[in-house]
């Protein structure tokens, strides 16, 4: 389970603003579908720990709308975000394994009210636990929850802070 990989997902995808300010949580999020790929590279460091680096993809039409007058809305719409970081795997198997995962993550975010479309993008970290699963020699199937923190300083939501959650299942090929 060592060497160059790729693989694709699919799953849930959740994004919410975070009242920075005064800490209060506001929950009423969107809820969509998530989708991409992910690249990486993993080698054994011990017995039964691996590290590993990725780089990943990830679109979503998680969009969400706020009534800001009678008639008009402001609404939010993720668009592809891309990830990078590490990973430390730990084998619980001869096929299976554990691993938690740190990264950096980027967002564009359109913001539409009326006719009027803004574009902005955010960074923050990234954070998720997974596992996988080994099918043959090569290829396996995993499954993940992320969860990122999307920074908003000198944007238009200063003040606020995005946060994005994704629960994943995948097929993935060693080379």
């Amino acid at each position: 389970m060592t060497g160059f990989r790729v693989e694709v997902a699919g799953g849930y995808d959740r994004l919410e603003v975070n009242h920075v300010d005064d800490d209060p949580k506001y929950y009423d999020g969107a809820d969509g579908v998530r989708y991409g790929g992910e690249i990486g590279y993993d080698f054994a460091i011990g017995g039964k720990v691996l590290l590993g680096a990725y780089a990943g993809y990830a679109g979503a039409p998680t969009r969400r709308c706020d009534d800001v007058g009678m008639v008009t809305a402001l609404c939010q719409r993720a668009k592809g975000e891309l990830s990078g970081g590490v990973r430390l795997r730990v084998r619980v198997a001869e096929r299976a394994q554990l691993y938690g995962k740190v990264g950096y993550a980027s967002m564009p975010l359109e913001f539409a009210l009326g006719n009027d479309r803004t574009t902005e993008t955010y960074a923050g970290m990234q954070f998720g636990l997974g596992g996988e699963i080994g099918l043959g020699s090569r290829t396996f199937v995993k499954a993940e929850l992320v969860a990122t923190n999307f920074r908003t300083k000198d944007k238009v939501y200063e003040g606020l802070n995005f946060d994005r959650r994704h629960a994943v299942a995948g097929f993935g090929y060693r080379f």
